[in-house]
């Protein structure tokens, strides 16, 4: 991307497991900013767990642990399992993943053949559909909050369903509103296919990639706003308290993104040139 672009600086807000495919949004440029609230969007994926297998990284590439010949044959056998999984959750990061732990990796300590605690996170599952079952493999539509490990949540279904099962494929179709069919394929992505509207704050989609309130500002506000200075002379009620709001000037212009604080609008993160 930095040589298509011919840019320096590229950023991606979260990456994959080596074994799955999907949406991955880049930030390009000044826009490497926006990299911490894409990250926050939900995320959607089609996942398909194998049951009857377990293995040590929770996925197809992992060294087999255990095995069970009590897998389901029926749909209805597990689908009943799958509302037990909707709602917040309290998930733990496998061991191989790249949360630290102490300082270090977790797959660094995995690799060395070591399990230590690590911390549990609270995420959220949105929407978890049955997409086919084919006795041992079963397809899930998964919609999830940030942070959350399929991998696991294939682990824990199969605990649950009792014959245990691991992640064999998977595919990231969305994050927030952005889905394969916005994507494009880097081994296609040709520099004739490179506008200069991928980078015109005044074409990008913004708040669609964020899924952030918009607030429009006047000239004025936006001369207080690219300076760094809180602006109390702005409504924002109908917004809660440390809210992310997608800020834009006169003619729909891109400016940044602000947070209602208690004393007003303060700039979170500027796009906009800084004004003298």
């Amino acid at each position: 991307m930095r040589r298509l672009f011919k840019i320096a600086k590229v950023g991606h807000t979260g990456t994959l497991d080596p074994m799955a495919t999907g949406v991955l949004v880049l930030c390009l440029g000044k826009f490497t900013r926006l990299s911490q609230f894409v990250v926050s969007s939900d995320k959607k994926y089609r996942a398909e767990v194998t049951l009857g297998i377990e293995t040590e990284t929770q996925d197809r590439e992992g060294k087999v642990t255990a095995q069970s010949g009590a897998v389901p044959m029926a749909a209805g056998d597990v689908v009943d399992f799958l509302s037990s999984f909707l709602g917040t959750l309290t998930q733990m990061p496998p061991m191989y993943s790249a949360v630290r732990v102490g300082g270090k990796r977790l797959y660094e300590l995995a690799r060395k053949g070591q399990e230590i605690e690590r911390p549990t996170r609270q995420i959220e599952i949105l929407g978890l559909d049955l997409v086919d079952y084919t006795a041992p493999r079963l397809t899930l539509d998964v919609w999830c909050s940030k942070g959350t490990y399929i991998r696991t949540l294939a682990a824990d279904l199969g605990r649950r369903i009792g014959c245990g099962g691991h992640l064999s494929q998977l595919q990231r179709t969305a994050v927030g509103q952005i889905t394969l069919a916005d994507c494009c394929d880097p081994d296609e992505l040709e520099e004739a296919m490179i506008s200069s509207d991928l980078s015109d704050m005044q074409s990008l989609d913004v708040q669609r990639v964020l899924e952030l309130p918009q607030v429009t500002l006047s000239a004025d506000q936006i001369h207080t706003f690219v300076n760094g200075n809180a602006d109390d002379g702005i409504d924002l009620s109908r917004y809660d308290l440390d809210q992310a709001l997608c800020i834009y000037g006169p003619g729909e212009q891109f400016v940044g993104i602000g947070r209602r604080k208690s004393d007003g609008l303060r700039p979170a993160c500027v796009i906009a040139q800084r004004e003298s």
